[in-house]
């Protein structure tokens, strides 16, 4: 068990939120997901200068894979506004009222006027370039079971479009997430534990989820900040599992303690950065008997080949949930290519031959490890090559172990997690002099703070379990409205009805909140049995039926009928006990009479 204390452990989350406003943040789009996407644009992005005129290095870092960016849009969901094509329209007042809503639970100081931003974008993710956001409130607080963490900030921001498909040239984008708003919530970097970190997500995300006007499933990421007192400040990005925190956050303590061990066992060994470019090692692989080099080869790609100093070893050191030579090849990957290296098992890719020989040419010592990258030789616009950028990566990262842990930005990977660019800093933001400054303060006054879940779970008429469950479940909503039907029934039907119905195989989705309110109300008004709601859904699923006429097969029968079955069942099972006896009637029944009513007569008509 790792001492968090003692390694100076910080934590600080980033959580991400769409909010159910109807329309887009800065145009009047609809908030949908389209199925097809018959429209096209295609864009190249440039890095630009933020307010205090320096550029940021994740954008120059984007600028220099030279991607083309293809945007697939419906216009039914997307206007001009995404395109970049037209000026934005004033932000979203709902969306704007939740953000202030979320700060005030959150017990946010919430500013006086709002001011909106760029946000330097040069993945692609948008396509102007950039992504508005706003600053709402500051100085919040969330309570946890190690303490109370700190609230740095709460914004209101546009959501980025979807990657659908990636090449070593191009990366296809569908857009009709972008202009979505979310508010973004930032805590301090308080948290010390990877549990502190997965429960402060937790109660976040439980605040969110008081109010009605947050997306489903899906609809909320969170990035995690990780730092020890010898490493640095890593952002990994792209968490949708609230389990996966605390094992992601201590991997990534793991990962940068063994890239400290191994910037010590380089110290000893006397390791220098080296002043090196990879070399075109691509005529020692013409007659290579791998499979996938002799194909790159033989449809005129190329083979780049470089030393590690020192390095024997060291690439096949566990760091984290992978080894070093992964961590390397990561560095490769963001420019499209691979590396297979000298401390893996050559023998399966059959190229022990072509590193005994490369490892001669690159004079090579018994310390040192050397690599290949291999793959189209495509030119950017700047004219230098991807491969020989992707060789350069790995050279450069390597070098960059003997001063420590370098600040980047990661994506989640399982628990892990894998290298995507440098850590962004302030020089991407600069002001978005379209949208006028919005004065809050009045605005801010008149909204009331929303009940938070655990307020709602306390006024509830359920068992605590019931309750627990309902206050985290997607179909709260659906509850709140539902709940004049009957607290236990509702939740029952939402919470266990639905997940047996979808385990059976059954699509639930069919099921409207309107034909749950129909149900109900037969059921109160004794139409038909609280027993048969199960029976009647699932009817009502598999047969495409009108959910009135399926009622009407259920529908509850007279005393007399209900007697004269009962009588049957006791005559034909006279040794039977009352449990017996009501599993039977029960199954006869088929719904169509009420349970406790069916067990009172069983006992009078029996006894």
């Amino acid at each position: 068990m790792l001492d968090y204390k003692k390694i100076g452990l910080k934590v600080g989350l980033e959580i991400h939120q769409q909010l159910d406003s109807g329309t887009k943040l800065f145009c009047r789009c609809p908030i949908k997901r389209s199925e097809n996407f018959p429209e096209e644009t295609r864009r190249r992005l440039r890095a630009v200068a933020g307010e205090m005129g320096i550029t940021d290095k994740a954008a120059l870092y984007e600028q220099t894979k030279s991607k083309l960016f293809v945007y697939k849009y419906n216009t039914e969901s997307s206007c001009l506004v995404e395109l970049d094509e037209q000026p934005p329209v004033g932000p979203n007042l709902k969306a704007l009222e939740i953000a202030i809503q979320v700060c005030k639970l959150l017990e946010c100081d919430i500013v006086d006027e709002l001011h909106c931003m760029r946000k330097t974008l040069i993945d692609g993710s948008a396509v102007s370039g950039f992504q508005r956001t706003a600053f709402i409130g500051s100085k919040g607080k969330v309570r946890t079971n190690e303490g109370v963490v700190g609230i740095t900030g709460v914004m209101l921001e546009e959501d980025s479009g979807t990657p659908s498909a990636r090449s070593t040239e191009h990366v296809e984008y569908k857009i009709d997430r972008l202009g979505i708003p979310l508010v973004e919530i930032a805590t301090d970097a308080s948290i010390c534990s990877p549990e502190q970190a997965q429960e402060t997500a937790e109660n976040i995300g439980l605040l969110l989820r008081s109010l009605s006007v947050v997306r489903g499933i899906g609809s909320i990421r969170q990035d995690v900040n990780v730092s020890i007192a010898q490493g640095a400040r890593v952002e990994i990005k792209g968490f949708q599992e609230l389990e996966k925190i605390s094992n992601a956050v201590d991997n990534e303590v793991k990962r940068q303690m063994a890239l400290i061990e191994i910037k010590e066992d380089l110290i000893k060994k006397g390791f220098k950065a080296q002043d090196i470019k990879a070399e075109d090692a691509t005529d020692f692989f013409k007659d290579t008997k791998s499979n996938a080099i002799r194909k790159i080869v033989g449809e005129n790609g190329r083979v780049f080949a470089a030393k590690l100093s020192k390095f024997k070893g060291l690439l096949k050191k566990q760091t984290g949930d992978r080894t070093f030579g992964k961590e390397l090849s990561a560095y490769a990957a963001a420019h499209g290519y691979g590396i297979i290296h000298s401390d893996e098992d050559l023998e399966k890719y059959y190229l022990v031959n072509e590193f005994g020989i490369l490892k001669k040419h690159l004079k090579a010592g018994e310390e040192d490890a050397i690599f290949i990258t291999a793959g189209a030789k495509r030119n950017d616009a700047g004219g230098i090559g991807a491969l020989e950028k992707a060789a350069h990566a790995v050279i450069q990262r390597a070098n960059y172990c003997i001063i420590g842990v370098p600040e980047e930005t990661r994506m989640a990977d399982g628990f892990g997690s894998k290298y995507m660019r440098p850590l962004p800093g302030a020089g991407r933001l600069y002001p978005e002099s379209d949208i006028q400054p919005v004065f809050l303060r009045d605005m801010a006054e008149k909204i009331k703070t929303p009940k938070t879940l655990l307020e709602k779970k306390k006024e509830m008429n359920l068992p605590e379990e019931l309750a627990d469950q309902i206050i985290r479940s997607k179909y709260l909503p659906w509850y709140e409205e539902l709940s004049r039907f009957g607290e236990t029934l509702v939740a029952s039907t939402l919470l266990n009805t639905f997940k047996e119905l979808s385990r059976r195989g059954l699509d639930i989705t069919r099921i409207r909140k309107e034909d749950l309110s129909y149900l109900f109300t037969e059921v109160i008004n004794r139409k038909v049995s609280k027993d048969s709601v199960s029976l009647i859904l699932e009817r009502y699923i598999l047969s495409g039926s009108e959910l009135r006429n399926i009622i009407k097969e259920f529908e509850l029968m007279d005393e007399n009928e209900i007697k004269a079955v009962i009588r049957k069942i006791i005559d034909k099972n006279h040794n039977a006990n009352e449990g017996a006896l009501m599993g039977i009637a029960m199954k006869e029944l088929r719904g169509k009479a009420d349970g406790e009513r069916v067990m009172k007569l069983i006992r009078e008509m029996k006894s």
